[in-house]
């Protein structure tokens, strides 16, 4: 080989390499620059995200504080709710007392001769037969039992049984 062939040769290896390395440095140029702009959209994206964000965050903030407004509100209802049942359950046991003090208690012996009296009056013909009836039936006696002790009718006894019902609501 001889110098010619060697220079051209080494011209043409020397330009190979030129032409390797400056396709090299275009294409990351072209890499740079593509870099450089999805930094930029990915910034730009970043921002979006942050301000949605703090916009939603605040849009929460308004209804956590709303929320906890109207939690008060009806804590405050219910406390005075609360008062008020006990207000009227103390006024309610007032007038149980009041009631139960004005009831007398009666003694036995005056118990059996208000027994004695019911019965004299429910035998004396002056007392109706609804009285005797409805005496016997709150007395626990069947419909048929207080026919047999009066000697009338099962209807009759239904019959006044169902008259006196009505008239008590």
């Amino acid at each position: 080989m001889d110098l010619t062939s060697l220079l051209v040769v080494m011209a043409t290896v020397g330009t190979l390499a030129f032409s390797w390395a400056n396709f090299l440095m275009s294409r990351r140029k072209v890499e740079d620059e593509e870099f450089e702009r999805m930094e930029q959209r990915i910034l730009e994206l970043m921002g979006r995200f942050k301000h949605v964000s703090s916009m939603r965050i605040e849009m929460l903030d308004k209804k956590i504080n709303e929320i906890k407004r109207v939690m008060r509100e009806a804590n405050d209802i219910y406390s005075s709710l609360v008062v008020k049942m006990t207000d009227l359950m103390k006024l309610k046991e007032e007038v149980f007392v009041e009631e139960k003090q004005e009831e007398v208690i009666p003694s036995p012996e005056d118990l059996k001769s208000q027994e004695e009296e019911k019965d004299e009056s429910l035998e004396s013909d002056d007392v109706g037969i609804e009285k005797r009836i409805v005496s016997m039936y709150d007395e626990g006696l069947s419909d048929i039992e207080i026919a047999r002790k009066l000697g009338i009718g099962v209807g009759e006894v239904r019959l006044m049984i169902s008259l006196f019902r009505k008239r008590e609501f």
